[in-house]
């Protein structure tokens, strides 16, 4: 004989089940819309998700707030230049994109050049891209924070501007990240990243102190011409593949303390000045210290002096 279940008993069995789901909800990824967001930017409206997939190219050319350049100097080029302005702010935690983060868009065909300029807070944390970071040219007025994510594709932020510091510690390039011209006015911190393609920081301009503690390099990692103007802390970071800093000048000192090189380390023509921290720096590749000086003074006798 089938004991029928009473309604008492039916709510418990259900309290009892939605209890055993309900840790599983918050870990569920809601799936939005790219056009969602421009949408809201559209309104003048703050964007914040968090736990939230986000399908389709994130397009910044779609803003309708934007304007036009003929033959920029800016960006030394003769195309017609288009601006696009996100005046309201942008904050992902624990997010997953799909497509592409178009900030940046080169038309060929039309031989013009499209750029998104951040007046707001850009906030990325624990966040995954699948696809490009397409951020070339763009500037950030307010905070730019990226801890924790993961970039799949290539990370481009190629003559990028940001205004104030900048945090991209505990992050995953997969590909290569390119930072070459760009400019880092305030703190800035790569602490813990892995950079597993080219690590591009040629040219680039950094006015405050930097940080690459920890940092594991597995590509190229290229610092040529660097422009530094502040104390740079490269502790405890793991060069797999070539290091350049051939014509690179650190005027207020450097720390390449238990920095391990397994490949070509290329310090032709660097000026480092102290403080300079080289404890238990390994080069177990090539080297190349030719023109190299400290304080004015040949950099090999520097370091035979202080084993």
């Amino acid at each position: 004989m089938v004991k029928s279940i009473n309604y008492k008993e039916m709510k418990n069995i259900f309290l009892t089940f939605a209890l055993l789901l309900f840790p599983f909800l918050g870990f569920m990824q809601v799936s939005i819309n790219a056009n969602e967001i421009i949408d809201k930017l559209n309104k003048g409206e703050a964007v914040h998700y968090e736990n939230v997939t986000i399908s389709g190219d994130i397009d910044f050319r779609f803003i309708n707030d934007k304007e036009k350049y003929t033959n920029i100097e800016v960006v030394f080029s003769d195309n017609d230049t288009y601006k696009y302005h996100v005046n309201a702010p942008l904050k992902f935690s624990n997010c997953i994109f799909s497509g592409k983060f178009i900030a940046y868009f080169n038309d060929d065909e039309k031989d013009e050049l499209h750029i998104a300029m951040f007046h707001q807070d850009v906030v990325f944390n624990k966040c995954t891209f699948k696809s490009d970071f397409l951020a070339k040219y763009s500037e950030f007025d307010k905070l730019a924070s990226f801890p924790g994510n993961k970039f799949e594709e290539l990370a481009l932020f190629k003559y990028a501007e940001f205004e104030s510091e900048i945090d991209f510690t505990n992050s995953v390039f997969e590909e290569e990240a390119n930072f070459k011209y760009a400019k880092f006015p305030m703190n800035t911190k790569f602490n813990n990243s892995k950079f597993m393609g080219d690590a591009n920081f040629k040219y680039s301009k950094v006015r405050d102190k930097i940080e690459f503690k920890d940092c594991e390099f597995t590509g190229l990692a290229d610092f040529k011409y660097t422009e530094f103007r502040d104390y740079v802390d490269f502790s405890g970071a793991k060069f797999k593949s070539d290091a350049s800093f051939k014509y690179t000048e650190f005027p207020d000192g450097v720390s390449f303390e238990n920095v391990l090189f397994d490949d070509f380390a290329d310090f032709k023509y660097a000026k480092l000045h102290d403080p300079v921290n080289m404890k238990n720096v390994a080069f177990d590749g090539e080297t190349s210290f030719k023109y190299t000086e400290i304080e004015g003074k040949e950099f090999v006798s520097y370091l035979l002096n202080n084993k």
